[in-house]
């Protein structure tokens, strides 16, 4: 046995092995319990043998006593204290935030057993300080310091990468926010903000380019506040527009045989709208908001009876284009003989096309598919729904190498029939 002097222990464990902290508390009053100098214990919050109780007092004679230790399960605070003729005896516990605090103070030998605590400190008169850390090992104090230290510069390290990293990506994120003030002051050699505030020439070519990117692409422009990636490229392909069209060599003047025929002027998105309203579609070489709308109502209009795409790679598509060339014809033709207009309820004819979900959908609900270029909500969350049940009661795909299934085109269409009956 170690020869008795005034020891102070201060132990950090986890609240799971509390039964562990239990025998260093038996261990210490088996050492220095003595006739007439009892310990007195104190818990607070305590829970005895499963039942809670907002404080218990008890008082350790001798060894039966000293089972009264294992009655408790849990506490929030508890301390033993015996007074000496030699030395006041006292063992602190609390809890924080799932560990044990032991603070320990006594007059005796020393504790044998290094793996109690997850890490402690021990300290006396008679020996250096020393430490262990749970495996049973002691750590003198350079030791202690040579192992601190060893952690210590890979975090420094770490740290100091996770920094950089930070920096890199917010420079990332600022490039990407700025994006749209670089190109639109390169365009323009305006400025876009102006005291700190987005100029109404920024603002209006903001709201252009980003109505013009829906229209030609079908996707969305921002993300959380911030430009989608692609929208980025989009607006960066703007800027070397420009560049490579300062950089080709002048035209000469057109001559008589290379200006465009008049019918493929006519059959243009310009021509067709110019013909229709009478109105001009380019107002000093740009677009006029009557023109941006009919081309967007267009759209929207086109691919409800068709379900068809208006763009592909920023260009109408054939189809879309032949469209736009019929729709002249149509006007005329609707001033000879009257036409009745078709209800919101007729089904297309299959030899005319298939039936598409945003036709099915308008007939059923009298919504909106498609608003701005861009699937309503309740169209998504319809088409989610519709999609379930015919799964649910056939058992069979809706989609097959992305396009609708024969079957579930035949499903759709009775519906609609079955809500026009």
């Amino acid at each position: 046995m170690s020869e008795e002097s005034l020891r102070e222990i201060i132990g950090l464990v986890e609240t799971s092995k509390w039964n562990q902290v239990k025998k260093f508390i038996k261990f210490v009053i088996q050492k220095t319990l003595k006739k007439n100098m009892e310990y007195r214990l104190t818990a607070l919050d305590v829970s005895i043998n499963g039942k809670k109780q907002p404080n218990y007092n008890s008082i350790i004679k001798n060894r039966e006593n000293i089972k009264s230790i294992d009655r408790i399960n849990d506490f929030n605070h508890l301390s033993l204290y015996q007074s000496t003729q030699t030395s006041n005896n006292l063992i602190d516990i609390s809890q924080n935030n799932g560990t044990i605090v032991v603070l320990a103070k006594y007059m005796g030998p020393s504790l044998n057993d290094h793996q109690i605590f997850d890490f402690s400190v021990h300290m006396d008169v008679l020996e250096d300080p020393f430490f262990t850390n749970g495996t049973g090992k002691k750590l003198s104090c350079s030791e202690f310091l040579r192992t601190i230290n060893h952690k210590k510069q890979p975090e420094i390290k770490s740290h100091q990468r996770k920094i950089k990293n930070n920096l890199k990506q917010l420079k990332e994120e600022k490039i990407l926010q700025d994006v749209e003030v670089f190109v639109f002051e390169k365009l323009t050699n305006k400025n876009a903000f102006w005291n700190e505030t987005e100029t109404k020439a920024f603002k209006n070519w903001k709201a252009k380019n980003i109505n013009k990117y829906r229209i030609e692409s079908g996707k969305i422009t921002y993300y959380k506040g911030k430009p989608t990636k692609y929208f980025s490229q989009y607006l960066k392909n703007l800027l070397e527009s420009k560049t490579d069209k300062k950089k080709k060599t002048p035209i000469k003047p057109k001559s008589k045989k290379s200006i465009p025929k008049k019918e493929d002027k006519e059959n243009s998105e310009v021509g067709v709208f110019e013909t229709l309203t009478g109105k001009n579609a380019i107002w000093n070489g740009v677009e006029t908001k009557n023109f941006q709308e009919w081309k967007v109502k267009v759209a929207n209009k086109y691919r409800k009876e068709t379900g068809k795409t208006a763009y592909y790679k920023g260009k109408p598509t054939n189809n879309f284009t032949q469209y736009l060339r019929n729709l002249p014809k149509t006007k005329s033709n609707k001033k000879k003989i009257p036409i009745k207009k078709k209800t919101s309820n007729t089904i297309p004819k299959k030899e005319e096309r298939a039936i598409s979900e945003s036709f099915a959908f308008e007939s059923l609900t009298g919504k909106n598919a498609v608003w701005n270029g861009m699937e309503t909500k309740n169209f998504q969350e319809w088409k989610r729904k519709i999609a379930k049940k015919y799964q649910k009661e056939t058992g069979k795909n809706t989609y097959y190498r992305g396009k609708l299934t024969q079957s579930f085109q035949n499903y759709l269409e009775k519906l609609v029939k079955k809500k026009t009956n």
